[in-house]
């Protein structure tokens, strides 16, 4: 097989990997709130549990880059994919043995979410190694697309299957989504190893020297490398901030929207859901058709301009079928944001610090997003959601605005 045809099959497999593994991610997520519920019997402890899935990214995430760009990566989703398997296959089996409680929940909510900080940042590294560099952002599109098509497709699953297998029968379908994502990353076959030392590879591969001394040495050389070069600063900055107006409302606001603004039920909430997840992939499949050239800084910001306008509507909008109009435009914009991004830090950042960089936006994202719901909490005590939600629109596409000051960003 030729060098071009190995990679294409290996990025396949990756991505058929992905498609499943994360289809049982989101039956998860729907078994994890229920079973919590059900084991606790308190909203207080079962949101804790819930919580246990944020810690590993913002605890984990400077010593998880630093992991990934000293290991190889292939091997690291291996592992990762493995243990993940078992955990969340512990679930049935300690039912089985009457052993489940709400503690056994929240450590293997946490196991899972630790899989996944070392996980993520390995898989968005070695895409470069997998793809040609004229074909990342396409590359990128099509990782999205396949947690959209997964989270789209999984709670209509979930609410089929759990009638037919229970809530604990859910664990054991994701535990085997896992193991077909790991047969897909056992099938590949890269040719480089993420050692200190440079081969080829199917882009030019940049390296800067190790930092001397020890392991804090080398995080901190990770933190400098997104310091020093002003793109990314800018980037990491706007997206910390984007992720804390945005994302809590974004998440625990829509049933709420739908619920106490709308009048409606769990049907309609899965309904505008899938709305948000039909937007997402219809923008990423343009991005990643006709958005090679496109210039990455610009979309950025533009992305995260829109992503907090089209939330503005919603103030005013009381109807159900418009609410869903609403929500696919809000879903378009969306992936403005992802996709460049991931193609832009692969672009520019050098190969051995690029899991280092990776990592540092997921702390952003995830550390600031579960800050956010925190505080979209404690506001709907005082505030109606759609009043929370032209607040944040407003906020939103003045983060935006923003961004435009970071030149640097606007121009790559």
């Amino acid at each position: 097989m030729t060098s071009t045809g190995l990679r294409r099959s290996n990025f396949v497999l990756l991505w058929i990997g992905q498609l499943v593994s994360q289809f049982g991610d989101s039956i998860f997520h729907i078994g994890l709130l229920w079973l919590a519920l059900e084991l606790t019997a308190s909203k207080p402890l079962a949101s804790l549990i819930v919580a246990a899935g944020y810690l590993p990214a913002i605890l984990l995430s400077l010593f998880a880059g630093l992991v990934v760009d000293r290991v190889d990566r292939r091997r690291l989703m291996i592992l990762c994919t493995a243990v993940q398997a078992s955990v969340v296959a512990l679930v049935p089996v300690c039912d089985h043995f009457q052993l489940l409680s709400g503690t056994v929940l929240a450590l293997v909510t946490f196991s899972l979410a630790t899989g996944a900080a070392f996980f993520n940042p390995a898989r968005d590294a070695l895409i470069p190694q997998l793809v040609r560099h004229e074909r990342l952002n396409r590359a990128n599109s099509l990782v999205q697309i396949s947690a959209q098509l997964a989270f789209l497709a999984g709670p209509t699953a979930a609410g089929i299957m759990v009638a037919r297998v229970g809530t604990i029968g859910l664990f054991t379908i994701d535990a085997v989504t896992f193991l077909v994502s790991l047969v897909s990353l056992l099938l590949m076959r890269t040719r480089r190893s993420n050692l200190p030392h440079i081969e080829a590879g199917p882009i030019p591969l940049p390296q800067i020297p190790p930092a001397a001394g020890g392991t804090m040495d080398e995080v901190l050389a990770g933190l400098k490398t997104s310091w020093e070069d002003v793109r990314l600063r800018g980037l990491l900055f706007i997206t910390a901030v984007d992720n804390l107006i945005i994302m809590g409302p974004a998440i625990f606001g829509v049933p709420i929207y739908v619920r106490e603004v709308l009048s409606l039920g769990a049907k309609e909430y899965s309904l505008i859901t899938g709305a948000f997840f039909a937007g997402m992939i219809a923008s990423s499949l343009l991005i990643g058709l006709r958005g090679r050239t496109w210039p990455k800084g610009k979309l950025i910001v533009t992305g995260m301009f829109l992503d907090g306008a089209t939330f503005i509507p919603f103030f005013f909008i009381d109807d159900f079928a418009i609410a869903c109009v609403a929500m696919f435009l809000h879903g378009l914009t969306v992936p403005l944001i992802i996709v460049p991004r991931a193609t832009l830090i692969q672009q520019i950042v050098p190969d051995n610090r690029r899991g280092r960089v990776f990592a540092l936006v997921n702390l952003a994202v995830v550390g600031f997003t579960a800050l956010s719901m925190l505080l979209t909490g404690l506001l709907s005590q005082w505030l109606g959601i759609d009043q929370i939600y032209l607040g944040i629109g407003i906020m939103g596409a003045a983060c935006g605005l923003l961004g435009t000051r970071f030149k640097a960003l606007w121009r790559a």
